[in-house]
């Protein structure tokens, strides 16, 4: 989310001295403390005069430079502090009155969370007897974060046999919400050779494409 506080001091001064202006017309209505308001303002009143005289190149010193900057420094974190006790919050304030300060308006709209259009892929270690740690993570990613929006990982098994054609041949495992998933196996699967395809499960339930196959072999 992008600041709302202009970053250059020309923009930071009309933003400011308009900010100010509305803020003392409906002082009353939005329950802004006289004293918190005069604190600022006179932190608006060094600002201004700085402002002011930096704004001269052709006759400023070096020490009203520094007054601007020192000024900006003490005033810019009171407006903060003062927006976030009197105007963000407060729900006399609207949001067309925010929108007219310049301030941040919440949305008050949910961005739908879209199916998930990558596929994890997996590295299966099965140096453990009778288990296989199945670790998962999006394709082409650095990290092991799961896409955004997305819920778990699905996985899906078939023991032994030729490898699955389609999910069709497969059994659902289990769906797991963060690498790795384990599963252990009955001493009859020894030496048998288990596959696996996985594909992400948003937090709206809808799947995402189906991964490659993978497979290890269950040591006994």
């Amino acid at each position: 989310m992008a600041d709302y506080v202009p970053k250059s001091d020309s923009e930071f001064n009309l933003w400011q001295g308009n900010l100010v202006t509305i803020v003392v017309d409906n002082k009353t209505p939005w329950g802004v403390l006289p004293d918190s308001l005069a604190d600022l303002q006179n932190k608006q009143t060094r600002w201004i005069n700085a402002f002011a005289k930096a704004s001269v190149k052709q006759n400023r010193t070096p020490a009203d430079v520094q007054e601007k900057s020192d000024a900006r420094t003490d005033y810019e974190p009171a407006l903060r502090g003062f927006v976030s006790e009197f105007l963000a919050g407060n729900s006399k304030v609207s949001d067309s009155d925010r929108a007219r300060m310049g301030l941040t308006v919440k949305s008050t709209t949910r961005t739908p969370v879209a199916a998930p259009s990558t596929r994890p892929v997996a590295i299966i270690d099965y140096s453990v007897r009778l288990q296989h740690t199945i670790n998962f993570a999006d394709e082409g990613a650095t990290s092991k974060a799961k896409p955004v929006g997305v819920h778990g990982c699905e996985i899906f098994y078939k023991i032994d046999g030729a490898a699955p054609v389609d999910a069709s041949e497969l059994s659902y495992l289990a769906t797991d919400t963060a690498t790795p998933y384990v599963t252990t196996f009955e001493g009859k699967y020894a030496g048998k050779t288990v596959y696996y395809m996985l594909r992400w499960v948003n937090t709206r339930g809808e799947q995402g494409p189906w991964s490659s196959t993978f497979s290890a072999m269950v040591v006994g």
